[in-house]
């Protein structure tokens, strides 16, 4: 939000409340007396570190050793695999590809649900839940029935076959995306933001590109986050149709080489991690307009 304003009535209101917020201040102040962090969630922040943090170190300390001494020879051999390279590859590939297709398609569905469709929200909404009902296997089972060698739409044996996989991580990205990017649709006021573009003479499209998007240029990159981990991690799909991405390589090195794929599990996690700073970082540089609903901020 840059260069916030604040209407007339919550200027005077604010004016109105800070001498007492300062006043309770210096009184704390006064006193002695200090914010202190509840006991409770000191508590649930260490359990918090030690279920995600103690996972991470049993893993270092099998990957990065001999059995009896440290060693980083595990991981140089899983990177110097050729398989690793090619795993890797082809999953950055689609999860940059669905991460693509998945903000290209729900970005403007949401938004014409919110500026014009809102009697069909239940429907879209019900329709992004279901791949939550619908396990990945059965979905892989039946796009296997649909397009596979027996099928009239052969799709798996040609050179389309990568749509379909790309298909099924879009469909499995659907309810982070549907939902990162309604939630700020609706925390804008996309009817006014629309009505004051058209009265200028913007047209849809470039109201859409120009005004909506850099207004929930933040809910973007989340949907973008929740895709990319998403698609990133999936091992079902891309198991049961014959891709090897790097999961799947990673749950086959870990049968005959198991200190080199958990020294890969490391390598994969400080990926994801890379990726997700790299978004908060484009995040926090984007230029947007957040205008809530009720007025400019």
């Amino acid at each position: 939000m840059n260069n916030p304003s604040i209407t007339g009535e919550a200027t005077e209101a604010a004016i109105a409340i800070l001498p007492g917020v300062h006043a309770r201040d210096r009184a704390a102040r006064g006193t002695g007396r200090t914010r202190r962090t509840p006991v409770w969630a000191t508590v649930v922040l260490v359990v918090a570190a030690v279920y995600f943090l103690l996972p991470l170190y049993a893993t270092a300390a099998f990957g990065f050793s001999t059995g009896k001494h440290f060693t980083l020879q595990p991981l140089f051999d899983g990177l110097a695999d050729e398989g690793f390279h090619s795993s890797l590859y082809l999953s950055v590939l689609y999860s940059v590809v669905t991460t693509i297709l998945a903000l290209a398609v729900v970005a403007p569905t949401a938004y014409l649900v919110e500026l014009r469709f809102p009697r069909l929200r239940a429907t879209v909404e019900f329709l992004t839940i279901l791949p939550f009902v619908i396990p990945p296997i059965i979905m892989a089972v039946g796009l296997s029935v649909v397009y596979g060698i027996n099928s009239p739409v052969n799709l798996i044996a040609s050179d389309w076959a990568p749509v379909l996989l790309i298909g099924g991580y879009f469909v499995l990205t659907l309810p982070f995306t549907f939902r990162a990017i309604d939630n700020a649709l609706r925390a804008v006021d996309v009817r006014m933001l629309s009505e004051a573009a058209a009265s200028l003479g913007a047209s849809p499209t470039r109201t859409f590109l120009r005004v909506i998007v850099p207004s929930i240029s933040l809910g973007l990159v989340s949907a973008a986050l929740l895709a990319f981990t998403t698609a990133m991690g999936e091992f079902t799909l891309a198991s049961l149709l014959g891709y090897a991405t790097f999961p799947v390589y990673l749950l086959n090195i870990n049968g005959y080489q198991p200190r080199e794929g958990e020294a890969l599990v490391l390598v994969s996690f400080f990926i994801t991690w890379a990726g997700v700073i790299a978004l908060a970082v484009i995040a926090r540089k984007t230029p947007g307009t957040q205008i809530v609903r009720g007025g400019p901020m």
